[in-house]
């Protein structure tokens, strides 16, 4: 008699999957559990943080032996466009200030002369 099964390869994928992930899951729990992992790690945090350090000595070096600026100098010099653009402000509103302040003078003195005749 044939089998009135038909052949389900995403059926047979995900019955192999659970069974390498109960058996792999439960090992690899367990491994990072020990103290072997966690020295392994913290060795491979140390080689990191030194490769990241060295690399940026390095990016530094290549920027500044071909008269590039780095990352500190950016943004100093953006802080410094900042602080100017402040006082470009402050300075706007005072000088607009001041001639707002000047036309008002002018102003009163041209409406002195009016008023005077039109009292006579």
């Amino acid at each position: 008699m044939a089998s009135d099964q038909t052949f389900d390869p995403v059926q047979m994928w995900k019955s192999w999957y659970d069974l390498v992930e109960k058996t792999w899951g439960k090992t690899m729990d367990d491994f990072v559990k020990t103290n072997e992992y966690s020295s392994m790690i913290g060795e491979y945090q140390k080689w990191f943080f030194y490769s990241q350090d060295q690399y940026k000595k390095m990016i530094d070096q290549v920027l500044h032996e071909n008269n590039l600026p780095n990352k500190e100098e950016i943004a100093r010099v953006a802080q410094l466009v900042i602080q100017l653009e402040e006082k470009v402000e402050k300075l706007d509103e005072r000088v607009d200030d001041e001639i707002l302040a000047k036309l008002d003078e002018l102003k009163n003195l041209l409406d002195k002369p009016k008023t005077a005749a039109q009292k006579k």
